[in-house]
């Protein structure tokens, strides 16, 4: 987190805001001058000040990321492309089930979607919502919908509309609880409006924001609305990368074995009201996960 350092020359006194940082192995440091008197929204300083830092630094990454992505697309046999789908939509489709408590292991996963063998001794339920988000995702991934609140009604209710009839499509009108977390959603009466002024937000700023922090800070508000009854892991997993694909960057699979980390990350940033710790997770997760983008 960015300091403030002050300075005395002659009878006057100046402050800096400065960040130190650490880049592909160099100690670097970013200051703006703040003036004679420190500014109340100190904390605003420190967060477009971060943001500058990014720019030089994680979001380089990312635009080299993109390009790379967009001209394999153009470039590679469609066959390939096709299938470099067909194993996200696989993996996708495990972890992010999995992470909900799916049993269903991979190999019955894979066995499921390629050649439609159901495993007899796993809950129907898990292979119906299985099945669903492997055909949800697979032509989201070829052809992303608008995010909106329609839209995002409608992805739940695809995802569990024969599994969880009673809430399919629907925002929550009670409490709930979040497992493990001491993190607390709004009350219900204030849910559907914080979801709607977050998707118009997120809307409104495309084209202002970098995709892929848009995608993240996307992610960790959805997840603190939690707008439905359950599966909103699941959906704010898919709008996140809704909010990727659309943009021309690769989508990203939140693993279920690093599923710790993930948590962690989201209780952080939750609990303390600040973006940070979540983002600064996700940041480096997309950097990992595309360093095959990188080394092109």
């Amino acid at each position: 987190m960015a300091t403030v350092k002050s300075v005395r020359r002659g009878s006057g006194v100046y402050h800096y805001l400065v960040q130190t940082y650490r880049w592909e192995g160099a100690l670097r440091k970013k200051q703006v001058y703040l003036g004679t008197t420190i500014p109340k929204d100190l904390d605003a300083y420190r967060a477009r000040l971060e943001e500058e830092v990014w720019g030089e630094t994680w979001f380089k990454q990312f635009d080299r990321i993109g390009e790379a992505y967009r001209k394999r697309l153009r470039s590679v046999p469609p066959s390939i492309i096709e299938k470099e789908r067909d194993s996200f939509v696989l993996e996708f489709t495990y972890d992010t089930n999995r992470i909900e408590g799916s049993s269903l292991t991979l190999d019955e996963t894979r066995n499921l979607l390629t050649r439609g063998i159901s495993p007899n001794s796993k809950p129907v339920q898990e292979v119906i919502e299985a099945r669903k988000h492997a055909a949800l995702v697979r032509r989201l991934m070829v052809r992303p919908d608008p995010l909106d609140f329609p839209h995002v009604l409608w992805w739940h209710k695809e995802l569990f509309g024969e599994t969880k009839p009673d809430i399919a499509g629907q925002i929550r009108d009670f409490e709930v609880r979040i497992g493990n977390s001491r993190y607390i959603p709004p009350p219900p009466l204030e849910v559907r409006p914080m979801l709607i002024e977050l998707l118009r937000r997120t809307n409104r700023n495309r084209g202002k924001m970098h995709p892929v922090l848009q995608a993240g800070l996307f992610h960790l508000q959805f997840e603190n609305i939690h707008p439905f009854g359950d599966g909103n892991g699941r959906v704010g997993r898919l709008a996140m990368n809704v909010l990727l694909a659309r943009e021309g960057f690769p989508m990203l699979n939140v693993l279920y074995t690093r599923r710790s980390a993930y948590y962690r990350a989201l209780e952080q940033a939750s609990v303390r009201g600040i973006s940070r710790p979540f983002l600064h997770w996700f940041f480096l997760r997309y950097s990992r996960d595309n360093r095959f983008y990188l080394r092109r």
